[in-house]
């Protein structure tokens, strides 16, 4: 999931696009390249504040042996995706935006545009229905393939109240793309015990999210510095007012 993220904001060159609006003085587009920015930082910050949970968690659960000795309400956690799943959209809507602009007067940014907005939606737009069903994906070794592994395997945390009581083997047909297919899938509930702390454990010691938050930290601050050396405060604020976060809904 982290990957994926870094991969999305890499496709953005924010360098070559400041420059280019500069250069156009397109105040607009600046505006929202700024929101961009400001999404990036709340999204790194969420996910921070859901590894920082999760890992209180496990340690918790490590120090105890015990899965019933931690503290950590799955209606919490699962609104934090919720609200996850709402910034990876308005970060898709701004980025199609901007893309979908300067692609039209400079044909540079068109492969931009193509690998983020690949086919009928952007790339984020599966970890966003993952999120809103309260899923944490896992993988984070291929982002070609995600939400699945290298070898083909989807992993997912799922958070909620109370423990399913549903088919969980026919659910999973359906999880990820509506085929009813059999899958590699490992989506493990809060409330499957040991199961849900060992997956976890896999997690932050397979994946690294921190080292991979920070990373992606570091992709963000070039991309603020980025613009403070292209825009004036005042040029950057002067349309913020007028971009909308949010795509029209349809229907």
């Amino acid at each position: 999931m982290i990957e994926l993220l870094r991969f999305f904001l890499e496709k953005l060159d924010f360098l070559a696009i400041a420059e280019f609006l500069r250069r156009r003085n397109n105040r607009k587009a600046a505006a929202r390249l700024h929101l961009v920015l400001v999404q990036s930082y709340e999204i790194i910050e969420l996910y921070r504040i859901i590894l920082n949970e999760l890992k209180d968690a496990l340690e918790s659960y490590e120090r105890h042996d015990d899965s019933y000795r931690f503290y950590m309400p799955p209606a919490w956690i699962a609104s934090l995706l919720q609200r996850q799943s709402s910034n990876l959209e308005v970060m898709d809507h701004l980025a199609y935006e901007l893309l979908n602009e300067i692609r039209i007067l400079d044909n540079r940014f068109e492969q931009a545009f193509r690998d983020i907005i690949p086919h009928k939606f952007g790339i984020l737009f599966e970890a966003q229905g993952l999120l809103s069903s309260a899923r944490l994906p896992l993988n984070e070794d291929d982002v070609r393939v995600f939400p699945a592994a290298a070898d083909g395997t989807y992993r997912t945390l799922w958070f909620t109240e109370d423990a399913p009581e549903e088919d969980r083997h026919e659910a999973e047909k359906y999880l990820h793309g509506w085929y009813g297919t059999q899958k590699k899938i490992v989506d493990i509930n809060i409330h499957d015990g040991d199961e849900f702390f060992r997956i976890l454990k896999w997690y932050f010691e397979t994946n690294n999210p921190y080292e991979r938050l920070k990373v992606l930290e570091d992709v963000t601050a070039s991309y603020r510095q980025a613009l403070i050396e292209n825009f004036t405060l005042e040029e950057i604020l002067s349309d913020v007012g007028t971009i909308s976060r949010y795509a029209r809904s349809v229907g």
